[in-house]
């Protein structure tokens, strides 16, 4: 026998009591208690008994479904999971119904159709974008409907037997369950829980678009991001408009897997040679130092710029682009207090070329070494690429992954590095700095 039971659950927050309430204890909104109900099976009817599955049963690994998109598969591991659940987040503008409708587009038809789901874009911008990036793949089905269940029965109505589906996006899905506008709280958990339960049952992959708030974190209950498989995040890269895709969940791999691409009118374009890219436009002035930091799995070379200059207002700026500025602070903190350097009441403005946020602390050294390259006014005495952590003593602490960073230097062509430890290699001159007082001796000798 089933007994509905009545809860009210906060359209704002998702707060849930088994009372109404004109205010929201936890957000303090006002009248956002809606109604939902829940069937409870007291006697225990039709409830089936799970197998239970020892490690010492066969259990075939996941199957994958390679999206031939060559960069978009190394992020994955290999590419998509056949019935796993994805979340795709970004903020609006930053391309994801454009990576979608392109992943669409490469990956092959061999067990169904790829259903490509829109709640919030009209039938022909959604056929424009298609035609633009020069899609016109007959496996590719689209349905233009924001009704869950809805969606679920034009497969069955059409005859359809979908192996990959996009939904753009989350927030737009509504349940007949819910009495609720899309995009709430309430709705969007409930979207979610059908659309995983359909790819569980059915063995289909599905891929989740999901909103960001003005803070950068995934619109909806955080519940959405632990319901889901693998969490896809589309960030802008500073000044340079790049894109980054990063795996921040991944229940079938690695995390923290990367992937930049520069976007055009013809989609999304992978940077295929970052280094060339990034180091492009690199000169050695006063200020530059360059660097290679960890961003996910990657090595990356990085220019650092700073610029020091006597304060224009009353009280000194610290601005900064890519960099953390906790982490600046500290710098200054420590260079003015064991160089004697009056950082403290100048100026400070310091960036990674490009934009790129990076937060690996191994480019301290090259922070410290940019600033007091512009203090100076002076260039580096010869083209070098630096790393290391600076402690509050002042000491230079080791790093992870010397020997693959000195190896990506040799191939950018640095003819020295500046490292925190000791490494023998004949081929390129190391320069073991200890404390940050060694770092004066690395600059031309001029008037200072």
């Amino acid at each position: 026998m089933k007994k509905s039971e009545k809860y009210y659950v906060c359209n704002n927050c998702g707060y849930e009591s088994d009372k109404w309430f004109a205010k929201c204890p936890m957000c303090n909104e006002l009248e956002s208690a809606v109604e939902y109900t829940a069937d409870l099976n007291l006697k225990g009817e039709h409830i089936e008994t799970p197998n239970i599955i020892f490690l010492d049963q066969k259990v075939d690994p996941p199957k994958k479904i390679p999206t031939n998109f060559k960069e978009v598969d190394q992020v994955l591991n290999g590419g998509l999971v056949k019935g796993a659940v994805y979340l795709l987040s970004g903020e609006p503008g930053i391309g994801k119904s454009t990576l979608l409708s392109q992943m669409a587009k490469f990956i092959e038809d061999t067990n169904g159709s790829i259903i490509y789901v829109s709640g919030e874009e009209s039938t022909e911008q959604v056929i424009q974008r298609f035609y633009r990036l020069g899609i016109n793949n007959k496996n590719i089905g689209l349905v233009f409907e924001s009704n869950v269940e809805s969606i679920i029965k034009s497969f069955e109505k059409n005859h359809v037997k979908p192996f990959v589906v996009f939904i753009d996006s989350i927030q737009t899905l509504k349940s007949e369950n819910v009495d609720s506008s899309p995009g709430s709280i309430i709705q969007v958990r409930e979207s979610a829980r059908k659309m995983v339960e359909f790819a569980k049952t059915r063995n289909v992959t599905i891929i989740l678009v999901g909103h960001v708030t003005k803070e950068g974190s995934i619109a909806g209950p955080k519940i959405l991001e632990h319901m889901v498989d693998c969490v896809l995040q589309m960030d802008i890269e500073g000044s340079s408009g790049l894109r980054l895709l990063k795996v921040t969940k991944n229940r079938f791999g690695p995390t923290d897997e990367v992937v930049l691409f520069e976007i055009s009118q013809k989609g999304l374009k992978p940077i295929e040679n970052i280094t060339s890219f990034l180091l492009s436009d690199y000169s050695n002035e006063p200020g530059n130092t360059l660097s290679i930091v960890k961003v996910g799995q990657k090595l990356l070379p990085i220019e650092i710029q700073a610029l020091v200059s006597n304060p224009v207002y009353g009280s000194p700026r610290r601005v900064t682009s890519g960099i953390p500025l906790d982490r600046l602070l500290m710098i200054i903190a420590v260079l003015s207090k064991k160089l004697k350097l009056p950082l403290e009441s100048k100026d400070i403005f310091v960036n990674t070329a490009g934009g790129l946020r990076i937060t690996d602390s191994s480019m301290d050294v090259a922070i410290a070494l940019s600033l007091i390259s512009s203090y100076l006014d002076l260039p580096l005495s010869f083209f070098l690429i630096a790393f290391g952590e600076i402690g509050l003593d002042g000491r230079i602490r080791g790093i992870s992954l010397l020997e693959k960073r000195i190896e990506l230097a040799k191939k950018i062509g640095a003819e020295n590095i500046i490292s925190p430890k000791k490494f023998s290699d004949k081929k390129i001159k190391i320069n073991v700095v200890e404390n940050i007082k060694d770092l004066i001796k690395l600059f031309k000798k001029g008037e200072n």
